[in-house]
């Protein structure tokens, strides 16, 4: 289970090495940089060194304090992270192999349009179709938009843990 760049993360590992990955769970991911609004976009192009200090000021900087072995490195977290930010990639050729079931979940105020999670879950094969009242058509993978949830707080919502309990808890 990946948030955001997290999310990215088990993308790839998934892609790379999926005798690995058992399930997979996306939240607040794209699989293409294009996915994203642009004004995400814009704020990753716009991170820098320069950005350090003011994301101090972040729930991600809070985090980091936590963990950090040398909270004074932070300009140097910032710096690497900007760099992989600003770098372009498409993996929907990629999507349609994975074999495991994945569920991909998204606020309805996200920093990707529904639209997004929608084509992502089309290119694992999920949502071609009615599941039929047995829900024999119905794939393996999932799909949940939170309501209310934005970037910044999805990973706190209660809701997250409500959907994605039973996806990884499923036989």
């Amino acid at each position: 289970m990946g948030f955001s760049l997290g999310g990215g993360v088990g993308l790839r590992t998934a892609i790379q090495h999926p005798e690995l990955v058992e399930r997979l769970v996306h939240v607040s991911t794209v699989f293409k940089r294009s996915g994203w609004y642009p004004e995400m976009t814009a704020g990753m192009d716009a991170m820098g060194p320069q950005t350090a200090d003011f994301l101090k000021q972040s729930p991600m900087f809070a985090a980091y304090q936590q963990v950090a072995p040398r909270v004074e490195d932070w300009p140097v977290l910032v710096s690497q992270l900007s760099e992989a930010l600003k770098v372009d990639y498409d993996w929907s050729a990629e999507i349609p192999r994975l074999r495991m079931p994945v569920m991909l979940v998204i606020g309805d105020a996200d920093g990707l349009p529904p639209s997004h999670a929608v084509e992502f879950f089309e290119l694992l094969g999920g949502g071609k179709r009615d599941a039929g009242w047995d829900g024999s058509g119905m794939t393996p993978h999932r799909l949940a938009v939170l309501p209310g949830a934005t970037h910044y707080d999805i990973n706190v919502q209660p809701a997250v843990s409500a959907a994605v309990i039973p996806f990884l808890d499923a036989a």
